[in-house]
């Protein structure tokens, strides 16, 4: 025992040393003005700078998430105000992501523009995250945006752009760290004069930080660019396979042998054709497949496979004329899930779309809607408008309001097990979303601050109703979300601060907090800091901190730390997770795992 107390405090001293020693590194400041970019954000129609945009949107670069020291993109989106990531065990081995609030299955998640939803549930939209090494941006649209996207962007929408490679490059990456964390990583891209070709691949594992929270990832991508007369014409293929312990993941936290395999596959081909209208046709397929087993030795006991399909289509068209900027869109997808719990399901479903910018001095005005027919639900209606006024060039007021819909995914509706329950009469839920916001940018700094509103009806939760005891999908009648978002970003000479805070607050009717098993206990509170220096030009560090207070009033208090070095070919990075040993729980009550690192070594070949 004794033996086991001084070894438990060396490493407790020793992680705060580390966090000491980081933490150091952010005091030597010279003032000296930083010139901050400005992100052209794509869009399937009107595409605007970021300054130019009447919502809240977001962009992470791939040079911040680089110096930000996320190791995957789950670390780089907790430091934006308004995002929620509840995370069951390291490594975001299994995540689910909310925004103001929304549920995991409001959130509509596209690569390069494609829409990679899974209709059986959203807790696996995370599962088509793709690796950061091939990132280019990250655009996040905070609140309602069925009007530019359809389904699912309930209550906002993610974009992440993949890179364009533009020289022959080889790199390979090799990464370890605690709970035996092992990483191997190859990327390559082979460059022609009129075409480039980008693979990266990846296995990562790793013992777990606990009884049976090990796990086997690997992610492959590539991507192909063909240069035309027009626009080049693009493909992207990725796979992503885990297989992962989930102890107490899902079903009761009793269930210590849970097991879960997942497999995310997508195929989709891009290009642009210039002219009077400017038009972007897409063809895409996504894949899907899950297999659960609540006791991992003998699957015979109980176990789920469900595997969905997704074939689709989308046309966009926008045309600049002497009354602004037109835009229009339509798309057409069959889906499909074969599962031997939920059944044999298909959908047939048809986007349209309609916008119009006008522009006068300092104002623009944009109007709009979608129109969204399901041959098993309905037929659903998005009008919306974005309003802005440019107070001078660097700031902006602006205002947009609009409703949004999102049918039942098939597990909401035939979902079956001891402690769960579907609901084949769930009503889609729907909401009007308003916003109010302002933003400056100016030289070496920028400020945005939002004031929003939700009002959904047919809110669809899992609770336990009275004299029950399994968790039943249900229809909310009304939660009013109410709340605020303040980010600052300033860069002084080498130094980055930025700080985002989020406020909260749901007005539930008829259903306690404490019988929700998801959407309704979201953060009330919401607090991310993080502080970067380039020492030099091959030297970065940062410290980030993050505070969580949920509506029960549950808390907790997080810090991380890194530093890179990047010298010639060969770069080294250093990342310490949760170096204050915080004991803590973001979902289902899995608790998250104490201070860990992890090292990593890349080499470029050339």
């Amino acid at each position: 025992m004794r033996v086991t107390i001084v070894v438990c405090k060396q490493m407790a001293f020793k992680r705060f040393s580390l966090f000491i020693f980081l933490l150091g590194f952010q005091f030597h400041i010279t003032a000296q003005e930083t010139v901050l970019d400005e992100v052209v954000v794509s869009s399937p129609r009107i595409e605007l700078s970021t300054n130019q945009q009447s919502r809240s949107v977001t962009t992470l670069t791939a040079e911040e998430i680089k110096k930000s020291g996320a190791t995957t993109l789950i670390d780089a989106l907790t430091d934006v105000a308004g995002i929620e990531l509840r995370s069951r065990g390291a490594q975001d081995v299994q995540s689910d992501i909310y925004i103001r609030g929304g549920g995991f299955d409001q959130v509509l998640l596209l690569i390069d523009g494609i829409k990679v939803d899974n209709p059986q549930t959203g807790h696996h939209t995370l599962n088509a995250i793709i690796p950061i090494e091939m990132i280019e941006r990250v655009e996040i649209l905070k609140g309602a945006a069925g009007r530019v996207y359809g389904q699912n962007a309930f209550s906002g929408a993610i974009n992440i752009v993949t890179k364009k490679s533009s020289a022959e490059d080889l790199k390979v990456t090799f990464s370890g760290g605690s709970f035996d964390y092992q990483k191997a990583a190859l990327f390559a891209v082979d460059q022609h004069e009129s075409s480039s070709h980008t693979l990266y691949a990846e296995t990562i594992s790793s013992e777990g930080y606990r009884y049976n929270t090990d796990y086997n990832n690997h992610n492959y991508l590539w991507k192909s660019s063909w240069e035309t007369n027009q626009e080049p014409i693009e493909l992207l293929a990725s796979f992503n396979n885990r297989r992962f312990g989930a102890n107490g993941f899902y079903a009761s936290p009793t269930f210590t042998d849970q097991h879960e395999a997942t497999q995310s596959s997508l195929l989709g081909l891009t290009t642009s054709i210039n002219g009077d209208w400017h038009i972007k046709p897409k063809l895409y397929w996504k894949r899907g497949q899950d297999e659960f087993i609540l006791f991992k030795n003998d699957p015979s006991i109980y176990r789920n496979m469900h595997i969905t399909n997704k074939i689709g289509g989308e046309v966009n068209a926008s045309k600049k004329h002497a009354l602004g900027t037109t835009g229009i869109g339509f798309e057409l997808a069959y889906v499909s899930i074969q599962s031997n719990n939920l059944g044999e399901h298909a959908r047939t479903l048809a986007h349209g779309y309609l916008e119009h910018r006008f522009v006068s001095s300092r104002w623009d005005v944009t109007p709009g809607f979608s129109v969204s027919h399901y041959n098993d639900q309905d037929t659903f209606f998005y009008p919306g408008i974005d309003i802005g006024f440019q107070i001078n060039g660097g700031s902006r007021l602006f205002f947009n309001s609009g409703y949004t819909y999102r049918i039942p995914t098939y597990t909401d509706l035939y979902y079956n097990d001891p402690t769960t329950l579907g609901n084949e009469s769930l009503l889609p839920e729907n909401a009007l979303s308003t916003e109010l916001g302002f933003r400056h940018r100016q030289n070496n700094w920028k400020l945005s601050i939002s004031l929003f509103q939700r009002d959904a009806k047919n809110y669809i939760d899992y609770v336990v109703l009275a004299g029950e005891e399994r968790w039943q999908a249900t229809n909310i009648d009304q939660i009013l979300s109410q709340g605020g978002e303040v980010d600052v970003v300033v860069n002084i000479s080498r130094h980055k601060f930025a700080m985002g805070y989020a406020y909260l607050n749901d007005d539930v009717d008829s259903i306690s907090s404490k019988l929700s098993r998801y959407a309704i206990n979201s953060r009330k509170h919401h607090l991310s800091t993080r502080w970067t220096i380039s020492w030099n030009s091959f030297i970065t560090s940062s410290v980030s901190y993050r505070y969580a207070e949920q509506d029960s009033g549950y808390h907790f208090n997080v810090v991380d730390a890194n530093m890179a070095v990047a010298k010639g070919r060969v770069k080294f990075s250093l990342s310490a997770h949760n170096i204050l040993n915080a004991a803590y729980t973001e979902q289902n009550l899995v608790p998250m795992p104490k201070g860990h690192v992890l090292l990593s070594l890349q080499y470029q070949l050339y």
